[in-house]
């Protein structure tokens, strides 16, 4: 199972599913423009566990797709604590942290 924080990209439940054979389990988001707390993965981490799922790893997008939120570099070390602290992997999925808009 792998904990990714909601909304994220549709195509990832297709790819997780029917590629790759796991279960994407959606973490609740007490504020979604700062990203995951600890305190909300842990919630979905209780909430897979209780389903039966074993959750393995979790996936940041970042920034968020499709919100478009760039989680602060304090949202993505507790992130990281986290996942460390239960023994989990951590995918950073960075495509777009390059990518610019000019208001002009």
């Amino acid at each position: 199972c792998c904990l990714i924080p909601r909304p994220y990209y549709a195509a990832f439940e297709n790819d997780m599913r029917l590629i790759a054979g796991i279960t994407p389990f959606g973490v609740a988001q007490t504020n979604p423009a700062a990203g995951p707390t600890p305190y909300d993965l842990q919630v979905a981490h209780d909430a897979a566990r209780k389903q039966g799922l074993n959750p393995k790893f979790l996936l940041l997008t970042n920034p968020n797709n499709p919100l478009g939120t760039i989680y602060s570099a304090a949202t993505i070390k507790a992130a990281i604590d986290w996942a460390r602290g239960h023994n989990m992997h951590i995918v950073v999925d960075e495509i777009y942290a390059l990518s610019v808009h000019h208001v002009d």
